[in-house]
């Protein structure tokens, strides 16, 4: 591959990371802006080379890793190079946010930056959502596969869509987490204790899901069709924990599409498992009612 300067504006956690990354794959690393000197020298030490600088400047291929509400206003002070891609890693975010420059684009990989120096050392097999003008697309694929990452294609008129994929597999997953121990904690077990088995039980789920993929890793109440058992979760949520009543319901019912797909339930099992996902989740919303009004 030849030699390609590469920029780092906003070399906070993912500018800091990517830039590691990159020289590690061979690119020259060029300009690592930050905010402040200090900050920007602390980078190009974490990434192993670069020029410190606090004015936006770019070079052959630029990555522009400021906040989500920075970028079309660093995208207007920049200095570029002729010719030069211009790319940001936000993951809503499209590359019209970054005009009038061309060819510009976005490169999303999907994995926490919370710690640098871990994540630049797992990142190899990490999937990378990129989209943006043809000339942009080709140099951040390339990017990402000397990184180690895998290129993902993101439609750009869509590209909310996959940002709401992205939350529903990382951030709504602690979320969820956070439901699964309120409900062990009013089962009586402790948070300390629930914290490791919620854990290896999920654990197991996603080496399941890795092995034999879904719809096939389904397992539960749902995937059997123990409607009997799912109306007592859905009926004692109404009783403990009403405000997380909805999620159960909708995401049971994801599930009843699920089973069906493998097999395992049928259509009047589906429609048994409905009946008592809707009766419970009234109940529910008529709890949340009454504890709104005894507030008042």
């Amino acid at each position: 591959m030849p030699e390609i300067e590469i920029a780092i504006v906003g070399a906070g956690k993912t500018g800091r990371t990517l830039g590691r990354l990159a020289r590690r794959a061979g690119y020259r690393i060029g300009p690592v802006v930050c905010r402040t000197r200090a900050h920007a020298l602390e980078a190009v030490r974490f990434i192993g080379a670069g020029k410190a600088g606090t004015e936006p400047e770019g070079a052959a291929l630029t990555l522009l890793a400021v906040p989500d509400g920075e970028i079309a206003a660093v995208a207007k002070e920049i200095r570029l190079p002729p010719g030069a891609v211009l790319a940001h890693t936000c993951a809503s975010f499209v590359a019209e946010v970054l005009r009038p420059h061309r060819p510009s684009g976005a490169i999303h990989p999907l994995r926490s930056f919370a710690d640098p120096e871990r994540a630049s050392e797992l990142f190899p097999g990490t999937s990378c959502a990129i989209d943006g003008d043809p000339e942009a697309v080709e140099a951040l694929e390339r990017l990402a596969r000397a990184m180690g990452g895998l290129p993902l294609r993101v439609r750009t008129d869509r590209k909310a869509l996959y940002h709401a994929g992205a939350v529903f597999a990382s951030n709504a997953l602690v979320a969820s987490f956070e439901a699964a121990l309120r409900l062990f904690e009013k089962a009586g077990i402790a948070r300390a204790e629930a914290l490791p088995a919620i854990a290896s039980l999920a654990e197991g789920t996603l080496a399941n899901i890795r092995a034999v993929g879904i719809p096939a890793a389904l397992t539960g109440p749902v995937e059997r069709g123990d409607d009997g058992t799912v109306r007592r979760h859905v009926e004692e949520l109404a009783k403990h924990a009403p405000e997380l009543a909805g999620a159960y319901g909708a995401m049971a019912r994801i599930a009843i599409g699920l089973a069906l797909a493998k097999g395992t339930l049928d259509r009047a099992g589906a429609g048994r498992l409905n009946a008592a996902l809707g009766t419970a989740e009234s109940v529910g919303a008529v709890a949340r009612r009454k504890k709104e009004t005894s507030r008042r």
